[in-house]
């Protein structure tokens, strides 16, 4: 069984409640998506088999918090994924940390027992520039998560509308408590997104705490502004 690798790599996590984490990073080839604030450039990759792949990840330094399953959209390899990490697990005792677009639930099903936490995007239509919906696959994404460390994310730019924040409250009210809510202000590309008005991102945080009754973190991408990968 093999699957594309675009790169390996250990750094500190940018993203969510983990930013700061150091983690060893195993980027996916290939997106079922083509959000528009993408920031994922991969143009190139290599072919790995699960014992070359675990090879690979064994010669780095044991200095990682936790193995970081990216992509892309590492889900597209969920059957690669469930032999690699069922080999992975016998050999260290790092938790892995899966990201994920949250769209494929039935695939994650699969490899749910071998993953420890779920870095989750939920993907608003005017935020990714498409019109297709995902409403149904994120929450059932959310329940087939139950019982995992959840961490569930939406990026808002400056096209993120009202309509998506009511519908995306809806399905984060079924977020476990001990889930992790962020609202992260998109990183701009000139041209393409821009970032969302600070009275605007203030207000989409607040509608949502009433309406979930949740505490709703706002944290952007720390490691662009650091400049790391």
């Amino acid at each position: 069984m093999e699957a594309k690798i675009s790169e390996i790599f250990s750094s500190y996590q940018g993203e969510g409640p983990f930013t700061g984490s150091r983690q060893l990073f195993v980027r996916f080839y290939g997106c079922n998506l083509n959000c528009v604030y993408c920031d994922t450039d991969i143009k190139s990759y290599k072919t790995f088999s699960t014992e070359s792949l675990l090879s690979k990840i064994l010669d780095f330094e044991d200095d990682y918090n936790e193995l970081a399953v990216t992509g892309g959209e590492p889900l597209l390899h969920a059957d690669f994924l469930f032999a690699f990490l069922t080999l992975f697990k016998k050999h260290k005792a790092s938790k892995v940390y899966l990201e994920t677009n949250g769209t494929l639930p039935d695939n994650f099903q699969k490899i749910k027992d071998l993953v420890d936490i779920v870095a989750m995007d939920l993907k608003l239509p005017s935020s990714c520039g498409s019109s297709k919906e995902f409403w149904k696959e994120h929450k059932k994404f959310i329940e087939v998560s139950s019982g995992k460390e959840l961490v569930v994310k939406a990026v808002v730019t400056d096209a993120t509308t009202m309509d998506d924040v009511k519908k995306m409250s809806d399905i984060l009210a079924g977020v476990p408590n001990e889930g992790t809510i962020i609202l992260q202000p998109v990183t701009p590309i000139d041209g393409i997104v821009q970032d969302a008005d600070p009275e605007m991102l203030s207000y989409f945080k607040e509608y949502i705490k009433q309406a979930t009754g949740r505490e709703i973190g706002v944290i952007g991408q720390i490691h662009k502004k650091l400049g790391i990968r």
